[in-house]
Protein backbone atom coordinates (compact mmCIF):
# COMPACT_ATOMS: atom_id res chain seq x y z
CA UNK A 1 0.00 0.00 0.00
CA UNK A 2 1.41 3.46 -1.17
CA UNK A 3 2.44 5.63 1.96
CA UNK A 4 2.27 9.50 2.12
CA UNK A 5 3.81 11.71 4.93
CA UNK A 6 2.39 14.45 5.87
CA UNK A 7 3.60 17.11 8.54
CA UNK A 8 -0.22 19.14 8.70
CA UNK A 9 -1.54 18.63 12.03
CA UNK A 10 -4.73 16.25 12.30
CA UNK A 11 -6.97 18.59 13.47
CA UNK A 12 -9.55 20.31 11.81
CA UNK A 13 -8.89 18.64 8.53
CA UNK A 14 -5.90 20.17 7.95
CA UNK A 15 -3.57 16.86 7.31
CA UNK A 16 -6.40 15.80 5.04
CA UNK A 17 -6.40 18.96 2.86
CA UNK A 18 -2.40 19.17 2.72
CA UNK A 19 -2.85 15.33 1.48
CA UNK A 20 -5.57 16.42 -1.59
CA UNK A 21 -2.86 20.00 -2.20
CA UNK A 22 0.16 16.66 -2.26
CA UNK A 23 -1.99 14.14 -4.79
CA UNK A 24 -3.18 16.71 -7.19
CA UNK A 25 0.37 18.21 -7.35
CA UNK A 26 1.92 15.35 -8.25
CA UNK A 27 -0.41 13.77 -10.02
CA UNK A 28 -0.52 17.44 -11.95
CA UNK A 29 -4.60 17.35 -11.27
CA UNK A 30 -7.23 19.86 -9.73
CA UNK A 31 -7.47 19.90 -6.11
CA UNK A 32 -11.15 19.02 -6.58
CA UNK A 33 -10.12 16.02 -8.37
CA UNK A 34 -8.78 14.34 -5.47
CA UNK A 35 -11.78 13.26 -2.92
CA UNK A 36 -11.43 11.35 -0.13
CA UNK A 37 -13.46 7.71 -0.04
CA UNK A 38 -13.22 6.33 3.35
CA UNK A 39 -10.95 7.34 6.42
CA UNK A 40 -11.53 11.04 7.29
CA UNK A 41 -10.69 10.59 10.99
CA UNK A 42 -8.08 7.75 10.53
CA UNK A 43 -4.55 7.24 9.78
CA UNK A 44 -5.59 5.32 7.31
CA UNK A 45 -7.12 6.91 3.83
CA UNK A 46 -8.73 5.68 0.55
CA UNK A 47 -9.10 8.67 -1.70
CA UNK A 48 -10.74 8.54 -5.08
CA UNK A 49 -9.24 10.56 -8.20
CA UNK A 50 -11.87 12.23 -10.08
CA UNK A 51 -10.03 12.38 -13.64
CA UNK A 52 -9.80 10.57 -17.11
CA UNK A 53 -6.47 10.59 -16.38
CA UNK A 54 -5.45 6.47 -16.94
CA UNK A 55 -4.29 4.23 -14.39
CA UNK A 56 -1.24 3.78 -15.93
CA UNK A 57 0.07 6.97 -16.26
CA UNK A 58 -0.99 8.04 -12.51
CA UNK A 59 0.96 4.69 -11.43
CA UNK A 60 3.65 6.35 -13.10
CA UNK A 61 3.37 9.43 -11.64
CA UNK A 62 3.89 8.46 -8.32
CA UNK A 63 6.70 5.94 -9.14
CA UNK A 64 8.72 8.99 -10.73
CA UNK A 65 7.83 10.94 -7.36
CA UNK A 66 9.14 8.34 -4.92
CA UNK A 67 11.94 8.07 -7.13
CA UNK A 68 13.19 11.78 -6.69
CA UNK A 69 12.84 11.58 -2.82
Amino acid sequence: MPRVDITAPPTEGEANAELYLCLSKVLELGKSDVVLDKGGKSPEKVVRLLASTPPEEILEKLKKQVENK
